[in-house]
């Protein structure tokens, strides 16, 4: 079986002769680049109204902006002989901007923002926010509309008033705090895991392959610079012709609407088998197509092998007419709730059995917290172990009494914040061995403690409280966060400057979205911006709320034990592959294929077709042929997505284009 590119080329440090460390120069590209990405992401998806450029885990924005300053400095070192900037250096803008595309729109900001602004401005007798939510919003996380501050922010300020930022400046510090703690966590549990996942089980990191790739063929065996051969050739240029292709097509018809636009959602992106199975969406994204190369041949296959089981699977639930909740519309819901549920507890059994595998390197790293074990190094993680487990617990601490604080019960803390832990650790892992762009998760921890408590048993104000605090992810932080560490273990000195770093990037980045989505919602109105987390999520949202309330519900047993069968589902799989050589299932499939990833079951199945079929003819070294292929049709789509946002701006100012998003 093949592994990356980069997995196969390198080993797993590599040596640099220049840039041994972590230096000013990189760290304040880093800002800038953070700043910058944060300010393309939220103003593209407020005020311009274009694609939504970070909803996948390799933001397209971060993405183009990085591949800008790459292209740049090969310049500068192949041209005019500048030295440039050193890998060390590319390495750390690269975990910067990383950790602070997280920040924006559908990461961590659109959804806080909106659901801060949301219920004093929408409330109403109607939609009972008034006699079921407001009693409940502690004042010290939600700015008043007692001086029309959220009213103003939706409809934008009168002539001459100034924006109020006192208003919020209470409330944004509280969240900040639960935030910053959450980022906290997650980096001391990537340092703890670190070692594990690159050194010892030497995970792929298909999504950072060709990235690290490109800067490791920087210089001829002479050690003179030169221009990598993934960035070059034929098959590059096609490749990039490809995909910049389709989008710049498109382009024309901004200009000219009954220009034949070329279709990538055929079957209006629904094609159905038959009467009781859910559609197959049939986007087809070249962003994931490009990537997908770079991914196993055996994890490809189990995605769309598990994803057509359960599709049959829901086909058979219905035939038998036995179902726990609302089933699969068409091209709206993520999945049926029987087959959530099943790959959950398979989606626990998973990381319980990595936890297992990874027990001695676990005591090994509490040895070196507790007693300083001189034989355990911990000298390449960005902090100690011994910062790492007290960072951990105290973090968790603060998140916990955070959470208390604003009105959660301790019982549905109790299980909430392991299942965040839990869920969050196997998305990271999920993505640092499969490479999968757009992946979310079966189902939330707030909805884990819902269901083993029962919402009958709960209080309105721990409703209120957990709703609306569960909603904004903490633990997002953590894929971004484990790339980046794959990213950083190539600088062979300075490492315990990293996490300030990131913080400052993460911090930059916060900054720039909040007060940008401040500004452009009380000069534009905040009721204008079509970016779905703070006009339709957070509605949503209170809602619940208020249905939760009048309609409880008991603690769902069915819910459980269709948990258990999944967990038994995912120990047997796993057994099968370790047990036997030849087995050609991954059992991550079984675990993804419900979450968001169904959007690209259609582009995996392709490039899984293509990747078989190189594998089977030519083996690597066919495979590493066509590597530059699907490298430029990752570059031909963000620099496609960069062109569109450009006219955008320039001709379409405030009535944008979507070019790249689920397609």
């Amino acid at each position: 079986m093949a592994r990356s590119v980069s997995a196969e080329a390198r080993p797993a440090t590599t040596p640099h002769a220049e840039g041994q460390g972590i230096t000013l120069r990189g760290v304040g590209i880093g800002i800038l680049a953070s700043a910058l990405i944060s300010a393309w992401i939220t103003y593209s998806r407020t005020a311009a109204n274009t694609s939504a450029i970070n909803i996948t885990h390799l933001p397209v924005s971060f993405f183009v902006l990085f591949m800008l300053i790459v292209t740049a400095n090969l310049i500068l070192r192949t041209r005019s002989g500048v030295v440039g900037l050193t890998p060390s250096e590319l390495f750390t803008i690269l975990a910067m901007g990383l950790t602070a595309a997280m920040i924006p729109a559908r990461g961590l900001t659109g959804i806080w923002l909106g659901l801060m602004a949301v219920p004093y401005y929408r409330g109403t007798p109607e939609n009972g926010w008034i006699e079921h939510v407001y009693p409940h919003l502690p004042s010290h996380l939600f700015p008043t509309n007692e001086g029309l501050q959220t009213t103003f922010l939706y409809e934008g300020l009168p002539a001459g008033a100034n924006i109020p930022w006192n208003a919020w400046f209470f409330p944004l510090f509280w969240w900040l705090t639960l935030i910053l703690a959450g980022f906290i966590v997650c980096a001391c549990i990537v340092v703890i895991l670190r070692k594990q996942w690159i050194e010892h089980e030497r995970l792929d990191y298909p999504l950072l392959a060709p990235i690290l790739d490109l800067m490791d063929d920087t210089r001829d065996d002479s050690g003179r610079p030169k221009w990598p051969d993934l960035f070059k050739g034929r098959l590059f240029w096609t490749g990039f012709a490809l995909a910049f292709g389709i989008i710049g097509w498109n382009i024309i018809t901004y200009f000219q609407p009954t220009w034949p636009r070329i279709n990538v959602s055929p079957n209006r992106g629904l094609f159905y088998f038959a009467r009781l199975f859910p559609p197959l969406l049939t986007h087809i994204n070249t962003y994931t197509i490009g990537f997908g190369y770079f991914v196993k041949l055996e994890i490809l296959f189990s995605i769309w092998f598990f994803h057509f089981l359960l599709m049959s699977e829901i086909a058979l639930i219905r035939k038998t007419g036995f179902q726990l909740g609302q089933m699969h519309k068409s091209g709206g819901s993520w999945g049926d709730p029987l087959i959530k549920w099943q790959s959950l507890g398979a989606l626990f059994a998973f990381v319980g059995w990595g936890l297992w595998v990874t027990r001695r390197h676990l005591k090994a790293v509490f040895r070196k917290a507790v007693t300083g074990d001189p034989d355990v190094d911990d000298a390449g993680e960005i902090f100690s172990y011994r910062t790492a487990v007290v960072g951990l617990a105290l973090g968790t601490l603060y998140i916990v009494g955070w959470l208390h604080q604003a009105g959660v019960e301790a019982r549905l803390i109790a299980i909430t914040i392991p299942a965040s832990v839990v869920i969050y650790i196997a998305l990271a892992r999920f993505i640092c061995e499969s490479g999968t762009l757009y992946l979310g998760i079966p189902t939330s921890p707030l909805e884990v403690g819902y269901q083993i408590l029962g919402t009958e048993t709960l209080s309105a104000q721990t409703i209120t409280a957990s709703t609306t605090s569960h909603a904004v992810r903490w633990m997002y932080f953590l894929p971004a966060l484990s790339q980046g560490a794959r990213a950083l273990h190539d600088i062979p000195t300075g490492k315990r400057r990293v996490f300030w770093a990131l913080l400052l990037g993460l911090l930059a980045a916060l900054v720039v979205n909040i007060g940008l989505v401040l500004y452009l919602g009380y000069t534009h109105g905040a009721f204008n911006f079509t970016e779905y987390p703070f006009t339709r999520y957070a509605p949503r949202r209170y809602d619940s709320i208020v249905t939760n309330i009048k309609s409880p519900e008991p603690a769902s047993w069915e819910r459980l034990a269709l948990f258990g069968f999944g967990a038994i589902l995912m120990v047997i799989f796993t057994a099968l592959r370790y047990r036997l050589p030849r087995w050609p299932i991954h059992p991550v499939g079984f675990i993804v294929t419900t979450t968001s990833i169904l959007h690209e079951i259609t582009s995996l199945l392709i490039v899984w077709m293509f990747k078989a079929i190189v594998m089977r003819v030519g083996g690597v070294r066919l495979y590493r042929k066509f590597c530059p292929l699907f490298f430029g049709i990752i570059v031909g789509r963000a620099a496609g997505v960069l062109v569109s946002t450009i006219v955008d701006l320039v001709w379409f100012p405030g009535s944008g284009h979507v070019v790249h998003g689920w397609a």
